[in-house]
């Protein structure tokens, strides 16, 4: 009889506690987790978190990198480390300069995990991973500091780069990248669990290689010696950098893959009847990495060298014999 009590007790009691106002559009929900993005003005929108009937702290916001719309990516994988299904969301700047920020939420608490900027390189796809890989899934993106010498608005980020929740920030998944010899491609690319993510991305950057893993690798052997004679045969002109296309091309799959020092002497080797015409072609890169927030990884990617490499670019010597 008290047990009864008590059970009736409990439902008066929640039937009188107010229910949660919630308010905007519902973005996404799982369980008792639910996320609302909510009109701040006419052209931006923030996020806000509701745990049950509990209102979570306010996301801080980035005056920086306001968000026109936000959008749910997924709420079925494990996008962090935790082995349970989270919440995804993609917030869109708009704008003629229109960004991608992408935020992950915990699923079962709605806590933010972390957020991750994707810059202009709004093409981007979720890879689960098998679960003998070290971290449950990646992002397959671009990074859009790398572009081919052409304008921000209409060239495509050539540089493919893998990207993985580690813990305390996102980072590259160097693992996955680093390719064993100069001559072989980044070890993913070989992956059949990237090669739907890649396909997908076709449509948006440019066509990917598929088919049986030695098919694939054929293919990016032959595109491989496309980059090197474009890179050889390019004219470059300082005055024109565009012209500049063909050698950023080339040396993306380089540094990208971890064999910066390879990539480099290539392209010295082929320009140095030109140093006059190289080096500003050089400045043009170096500077494009050091602005890319993946700039430490890719020096990591790298052993440690990518830093010296682009310092000696700078140097009025770049080029010469």
């Amino acid at each position: 009889m008290t047990g009864f009590i008590l059970g009736c007790v409990a439902v008066v009691v929640t039937l009188l506690l107010p229910k949660p106002v919630y308010e905007g559009r519902l973005v996404g929900q799982i369980g008792d987790v639910h996320i609302y993005a909510v009109p701040t003005n006419a052209d931006q929108e923030s996020l806000v978190v509701w745990h049950g009937g509990r209102k979570l702290d306010a996301l801080p916001a980035d005056p920086n990198n306001p968000i026109q719309q936000f959008d749910l990516s997924s709420a079925d994988r494990q996008a962090a480390g935790t082995r349970h299904p989270d919440l995804v969301v993609d917030g869109w700047s708009g704008g003629m300069h229109c960004c991608l920020t992408r935020f992950v939420f915990d699923g079962p608490t709605g806590k933010l995990i972390g957020k991750l900027s994707l810059g202009s390189s709004g093409a981007s796809r979720f890879v689960p991973l098998k679960r003998t890989e070290q971290y449950p899934a990646a992002f397959l993106a671009f990074d859009d500091m790398t572009f081919d010498g052409q304008s921000e608005l209409s060239g495509a980020p050539l540089a493919p780069i893998l990207v993985v929740w580690q813990g305390q920030r996102f980072g590259l998944y160097r693992e996955a990248m680093k390719a064993t010899t100069p001559e072989t491609p980044a070890p993913y690319l070989l992956s059949s669990d990237f090669q739907e993510a890649q396909l997908e991305l076709a449509t948006t950057v440019s066509a990917e290689p598929a088919g049986t893993r030695g098919e694939i690798a054929q293919a990016l052997d032959l595109a491989a010696q496309t980059r090197l004679a474009d890179m050889q045969a390019a004219v470059l002109d300082p005055q024109d950098p565009p012209s500049f296309a063909p050698l950023i091309g080339f040396l993306n799959e380089y540094v990208y893959k971890g064999q910066a020092e390879t990539g480099f002497a290539a392209v010295r080797k082929a320009h140095e009847e030109t140093p006059e015409s190289l080096r500003p072609a050089l400045v043009t890169y170096a500077i494009l990495l050091r602005q890319s927030q993946w700039s430490d990884d890719l020096n990591r990617l790298n052993d440690g060298k990518l830093i010296g490499l682009l310092d000696q670019t700078d140097s009025p010597k770049t080029g010469t014999p």
